[in-house]
């Protein structure tokens, strides 16, 4: 199963600056302007090294410069022994139309690469070359992994997560906000725990969660290094990762709503009559308004377990679609995301795999306030709303070896980039 280790993380000082303005969100949900924002907050801000500048083929050679010189700065220290880093996440979140509020746990530490046919780690979307080059490119300039792979795993009862929320906390200790979020890290250092971690882990699978194009190149790195005989090439079989159980409360999945605009007119005659004939259209409202995208959301959350999916038409008004039961019954195999895909997208609307794959004419979103603002601001022709996937049917997949639609789970919220990071080391620890 899961090889997992203890590794000497590398975490900013108090000399960098404070925490918050040294994080950012992920490399892959920056715009540049978002992250020239970032790159404005502070000089050692990790958006410097981890998101690529667009037509600057020098920005790699520069990020390894600069986290080398941030170590030799004193802005960046290692950890002088393994550990793991224990973290936490409270925040607030709108689902369904409604306001919650929820608290994640989970811990950093290193994740033995194998090819998901090991069925050690195991996948649930597709990838792309494109994103996959760009991060080859910065992990064999910096030979660093700059920000984790997001994985879940099963802890019944959450015993790991207590052990280690109890344990003496030691460096890095940081309590800060971000992006309206309280984060917590510590680092975790008691071998009787480490070793109570990898032996946990040893048990269970692995399922990549968000991170699934830098777990591929990280796995193509390793393979170069070790092709070359390179020093380095143990420590690169191993990546840093976020690990997150499945039955934590605060795992929160959203859903990728689909918008869809510049449709042929042609494709929409006679969409009504083509939707009944696959799905119990119920009316909801007759407007669109903030308000009654919440109720169009509670509606279709109050479908439950039945396959369905919400509609707004172009003239604002919203219908929950639940999948006729001779139709579900052959179809209970299927996500609702791609139950969308084939009896709508597909065969009401005529839109091709390929023009799926290209988004001609598919936007998506994920946040339900961005949602409202961008329908009251643009003019889509239809926009429908799906429910978010749960965590087991997730892992159900993988364990199948079946991946999901691109575009199908969105982790929330995204793991800040700069709490830890980890440097490849030709020594025993990895690290």
């Amino acid at each position: 199963m899961a090889r997992v280790k203890a590794f000497r993380g590398i975490y900013y000082t108090e000399k960098a600056g404070e925490i918050s303005k040294l994080v950012a969100p992920p490399y892959d949900v920056l715009t540049q302007d978002e992250a020239n924002g970032y790159r404005r907050q502070n000089e050692a801000n990790v958006v410097h090294i981890s998101v690529s500048r667009k037509d600057d083929p020098g920005f790699y050679a520069e990020a390894g410069r600069l986290f080398e010189g941030w170590q030799k700065q004193d802005l960046l220290k290692r950890a002088d022994r393994p550990g793991v880093y224990y973290y936490e996440a409270e925040f607030d979140y709108t689902l369904g139309g409604g306001m919650r509020r929820a608290k994640r746990m989970g811990f950093f530490a290193l994740l033995g690469l194998s090819e998901y046919s090991a069925g050690e780690v195991l996948p649930h979307e597709r990838t792309l070359s494109g994103p996959k080059l760009d991060q080859l490119e910065l992990l064999s300039a910096t030979r660093a992994n700059l920000s984790p792979i997001f994985c879940v795993y099963s802890d019944p009862g959450l015993k790991l997560m207590k052990a280690l929320a109890a344990a003496p906390k030691g460096e890095p200790v940081y309590d800060f906000e971000f992006s309206g979020f309280r984060n917590r890290l510590f680092g975790v250092y008691d071998p009787k725990l480490l070793e109570q971690v990898s032996a946990a882990l040893a048990k269970e699978k692995v399922y990549i969660a968000d991170g699934h194009h830098r777990y591929e190149t990280a796995l193509e790195y390793a393979r170069r290094l070790r092709e070359a005989k390179d020093p380095r090439a143990d420590a690169a079989g191993y990546v840093m990762s976020f690990f997150c159980p499945l039955e934590d409360p605060g795992l929160v999945i959203f859903p990728y709503h689909r918008l869809l605009k510049n449709l042929p007119e042609e494709r929409l005659t006679g969409l009504p009559d083509r939707l009944k004939e696959d799905f119990e259209v119920q009316p909801v409202a007759d407007r669109f308004s903030p308000a009654n995208l919440s109720l169009t959301l509670q509606r279709l959350e109050a479908t439950g377990a039945a396959p369905a999916v919400a509609l707004f038409d172009r003239e604002g008004r919203s219908f929950v679609l639940e999948l006729k039961e001779s139709r579900a019954r052959e179809m209970a195999e299927l996500l609702e995301v791609e139950i969308l895909e084939r009896l709508v997208l597909k065969e009401a609307l005529g839109i091709t795999k390929e023009e799926i794959t290209e988004n001609r004419y598919a936007a998506y979103e994920t946040s339900e306030q961005k949602l409202a603002e961008r329908m009251s601001a643009e003019k889509f022709q239809l926009v429908f709303l799906v429910k978010p996937i749960p965590v087991a049917r997730v892992a159900e997949r993988a364990r199948r070896g079946e991946v999901m639609p691109q575009k199908s789970t969105y982790f929330y919220p995204k793991l800040p980039s700069g709490m830890v990071f980890r440097k490849l080391a030709p020594e025993p620890e990895l690290s």
